[in-house]
């Protein structure tokens, strides 16, 4: 369930913290040697970040539609060479990633694309790297938004654009319930379909929203005399995640099953 959003999390910080010329990136000119999903008993001595889940409680907000509210942490491990350059580093690692998750109040949750195998961290991908596949989707969508639009405001209130990326998500998910339905969805290759259904086959979520997402506790350094020149900074995310739970029973398990 926290998986992907581990990798969106490690994507972002990737993206935009500071790089050196071999592209790694660095703290106080320290390259970050690790990126591990899940503590670990053993760790460099050096810089690393470990991505890792608390709980993701369940509720009912309304008729087919429920709410989870993720928590994870982010752990930042640092080992220097005196316990002053420790504390600083794992400081200044600690306001970096703080600085960059601030930024990102809403993001987008995508699984591996079942066309090129490329992991995004925008559904845009898809109506960039594949319009011939999606070019009649997004033609589809704004034309019934806009034919709802029209129905629903004066005739003097033009439309606005649908966002890019919110536009993207909803043709990959009608090309997705397309193929999942056996129709034939012109320009995908065969392997690009069999993923899908493979996708299906294993009830995944192929584009998410994480909302109301907040670093609410942070932790700039433990200051742990027995760890001697060890460090960690903690940042707790809480972030929900509405979903469609279209199916509640009891007549929804055939009389064969067992």
């Amino acid at each position: 369930m926290l998986e992907k959003v581990y990798d969106t999390l490690r994507g972002i910080l990737f993206h935009e913290l500071p790089k050196n010329a071999k592209n790694q990136i660095v703290i106080f000119d320290r390259p970050v040697t690790g990126f591990y999903i899940g503590e670990q008993g053993q760790k460099p001595n050096g810089i690393s970040f470990t991505f890792k889940g608390s709980s993701s409680p369940l509720k009912d907000i309304a008729f087919g539609l429920q709410e989870f509210e993720h928590s994870l942490s982010i752990d930042i491990s640092v080992g220097a060479d005196t316990i002053e350059t420790t504390e600083r580093v794992t400081q200044e690692a600690t306001r970096l990633v703080l600085s960059i998750l601030r930024k990102h109040r809403r993001m987008w949750v995508v699984e591996s694309c079942p066309i090129c195998n490329k992991f995004t961290l925008n559904p845009q991908h898809f109506t960039v790297d594949h319009n011939a596949i999606f070019s009649t989707y997004t033609s589809t969508v704004t034309n019934e938004f806009n034919n709802l639009w029209s129905d629903t405001h004066n005739p003097d209130i033009a439309a606005p654009s649908i966002p890019a990326s919110g536009l993207a998500a909803e043709a990959f998910i009608r090309m997705y319930n397309d193929v999942g339905a056996g129709v034939t969805v012109t320009n995908l290759p065969t392997t690009a379909r069999n993923n899908i259904l493979r996708m299906r086959a294993d009830n995944v979520e192929p584009v998410r929203m994480l909302y109301d997402v907040l670093c609410n506790d942070i932790k700039s350094s433990d200051d742990a005399t027995n760890k001697q020149l060890f460090r960690n900074g903690t940042i707790t995310i809480r972030a929900k995640e509405l979903v469609r739970q279209l199916y509640f029973g009891p007549d929804n398990v055939p009389t064969t099953a067992y």
